[in-house]
């Protein structure tokens, strides 16, 4: 009897614990409980499994740089991300978290707006630190109080300034010159204690360092061992010079983002080169993973970004190191996008995932066993236009090396390896949907998680244009007043008129100095007219021609098929009127990456066309802020208006828009014209 009242006693006191400690209790009310998802575990079989998670331009951090008081909000912001942090540690698990740059946001503020919110009568570069420390400590403790001990976070762009603030206007009291300091503040913040003691000094380095010593980079860029994983984290902006000029090499596409370049080398890149050489002669190290904050391979899905991009990319002798060594994943972040591709180096499995963290709406979680990486993508659902806390999966990728003889990849959904060589955008005109029908991420209504109208160039547009290229549904177009009619093949084509509209919400795919392609069919008899037929130009601020970017318009000049790319820079063909109201094919293509715009090729009908150039001939340098668009000047800057007055939306039907990125095999591509 009296054991039977001790089991009693203890099943309740059990009951208690696990009632108090019910993690659906401790939701936040602006975190619904989750139905259990079957499919998604805390681990995938095996005893030595192991999970972290990814959180790529969370963004949300900047609200923590100000004084407490600042809009009584300190507090209530702290709860709303800890719910968020605590209901994925809960649901999702995880040893630690890799955060690849963008925690924060208030790097872009001008220097006297930080002044200003930090409050007292600091220089502005006490002021960028204060406002960095307050930040970076306060999201540390946020992922402490879920759950995180462990934070291997990256340096991206707005926690030096970003944006604008890497533009040359001399280095005194300017956003340039506070970069040491936004650089102290995060190492400060995220990697070292209140002992000021460095959290990621390990034994295992004492040979090689675990961090670049006497560099610009030793608080920034370290190494670290979880298990059996070696995770290296760098800081990859550099300072071009003294900073007294901005950096653009239009020649090799480099640049164009001030006096900040995106880079490693030197005595950084060599003890990069030391530590990865270590990681692949031991062999309790079974994977290696780094991590940045900017793409390397090319292109990549993009929302609402800069497009900051690593100079040289997959030329450049840091992702060469990545593929002699070994590395299994390389992840970053500045894209706002998700996006996986793999490297073109023979004899390497090596693996970029760039992806999107935004206030939480997508994370990653990556599934660790001695021989297989499992990576899932999760993506916010709800009704709310953020901080929903709810997920469902939405993408997978298994890196399998349990074979002694080669490694498996198997991938799908938003985690689907990207075709460099199959079509990007590919709208066949056969099919026009409801706007959100099919998600775009990044693309919400006022208080929605996804928009159904938008007002596009002063016309409402409710529907939405597939994507059946490899971008898919990131860019749909959205899309008003167009008819779907007989195409050239028989099948769908778009008639458009002058309030037709169709423009992509997603930035790109035209990029710096990457090589792009494109083609279309036409049928039109509006001989004089000047009509927009495909226009990718930048959406925010000025025309950027200022900054030697371009943007790129294709269009009909009174039936001559034309090419702008700055005011005052046209390509036209010799003279080939195409306005005879009968279905005529033309193609775009740059030859090479950087090219001259004298060497765009241009074909009708399948026929190469001698082409013409006004004023100075230049190498093409696209604006990364861009947004493409068909018949019409879409979602770019009003100024376009400005500074072509006499372009008007396209009149006409169009049919089987491409577009590749890469330069055009005619023959192959599009295979006489038809759909491939």
């Amino acid at each position: 009897m009296k054991e039977f009242i001790l089991l009693c006693l203890i099943f309740i006191l059990v009951y208690t614990y696990l009632e108090i400690h019910d993690s659906s209790k401790n939701d936040s009310p602006t975190v619904p409980k989750q139905k259990k998802d079957l499919r998604m575990t805390y681990v995938i079989p095996g005893d030595d499994s192991w999970r972290f998670i990814v959180m790529a331009d969370i963004h949300s951090m900047g609200w923590f740089s100000w004084k407490k008081s600042y809009l009584n909000r300190f507090e209530e912001n702290y709860q709303k991300q800890l719910a968020v942090v605590r209901h994925i540690k809960q649901n999702y698990g995880g040893e630690l978290v890799a955060m690849p740059g963008d925690a924060a946001s208030y790097g872009p503020l001008s220097l006297t707006k930080i002044i200003e919110l930090v409050g007292g009568n600091h220089s502005p570069s006490t002021a960028v630190y204060i406002a960095g420390f307050n930040a970076f400590t306060t999201a540390r403790a946020i992922f402490k109080d879920a759950g995180y001990d462990t934070i291997l976070a990256t340096v991206g762009d707005h926690e030096l300034g970003g944006n604008e603030g890497f533009k040359h206007n001399g280095m005194k009291d300017t956003k340039l010159g506070t970069i040491p300091s936004a650089r102290q503040a995060f190492g400060d913040g995220f990697n070292r204690d209140t002992d000021n003691k460095f959290l990621f000094d390990q034994p295992w380095f004492d040979d090689v360092g675990s961090r670049p010593l006497g560099t610009i980079y030793e608080n920034t860029s370290f190494a670290y061992i979880h298990k059996n994983t070696l995770f290296v984290t760098v800081d990859a902006f550099e300072l071009v010079g003294d900073g007294t000029q901005d950096y653009i090499d239009l020649k090799h596409g480099l640049g164009g983002k001030g006096a900040v370049a995106c880079t490693v080398d030197g005595e950084h890149l060599a003890w990069f080169d030391n530590v990865l050489r270590k990681g692949r002669d031991d062999p309790s190290i079974k994977h290696m993973i780094v991590q940045a904050h900017q793409p390397i391979i090319q292109p990549v899905r993009k929302i609402s970004t800069t497009g900051q991009f690593f100079d040289r990319g997959e030329e450049s002798e840091f992702w060469a190191l990545m593929n002699t060594y070994g590395v299994d994943i390389y992840f970053a972040g500045e894209a706002h996008a998700n996006t996986v591709t793999k490297t073109r180096n023979e004899g390497s499995n090596l693996i970029q995932i760039v992806s999107r963290g935004n206030y939480y709406n997508n994370f990653l979680t990556v599934d660790i066993r001695d021989d297989i990486i499992n990576v899932r993508i999760h993506n916010e659902i709800g009704s709310k236009k953020s901080w929903n806390g709810q997920y469902e999966e939405a993408g997978h990728l298994i890196i399998d090396k349990t074979s002694s003889y080669n490694t498996n990849i198997s991938s799908s959904g938003l985690l689907k390896v990207l075709d460099l060589n199959a079509p990007l955008l590919f709208f066949h005109f056969d099919e026009i949907l409801p706007l959100g029908k099919r998600q775009v991420l990044g693309f919400h209504g006022d208080d929605s998680l996804i928009a159904n109208e938008v007002t596009i160039r002063n016309e409402l547009c409710t529907k939405s244009m597939p994507n059946l290229g490899g971008f898919g549904a990131q860019y749909d177009a959205q899309v008003g007043n167009i008819a779907l009619v007989q195409g050239w093949d028989g099948g769908g084509a778009g008639y458009f008129t002058r309030e037709s509209r169709m423009a992509l919400s997603s930035t790109g795919p035209f990029s710096a100095g990457e090589a792009i392609s494109f083609g279309l069919w036409i049928k039109t008899d509006q001989s004089d007219r000047k009509m927009v037929l495909v226009h990718h130009g930048n959406y925010w601020g000025k025309m950027l021609y200022a900054d030697q970017k371009d943007h790129f318009t294709l269009s009909l000049d009174k039936g001559i098929p034309s090419i702008r790319t700055r005011p005052g820079t046209k390509v036209t063909i010799e003279s080939r009127n195409i306005t005879d109201n009968q279905w005529h094919h033309i193609a775009v293509s740059m030859p090479r990456n950087s090219c001259l715009v004298s060497e765009l090729e241009i074909y009708i009908d399948g026929e190469s066309i001698d082409i013409k150039i006004t004023t100075k001939d230049h190498n093409l340098f696209h604006t990364t802020t861009g947004r493409m668009s068909i018949g019409g000047f879409g979602y770019s800057n009003s100024g376009f208006e400005s500074a072509y007055p006499n372009l008007k939306p396209y009149i006409g039907l169009l049919d089987d828009f491409y577009l590749f990125g890469r330069p055009l095999n005619i023959d192959e591509d599009f295979s006489g014209f038809s759909p491939v």
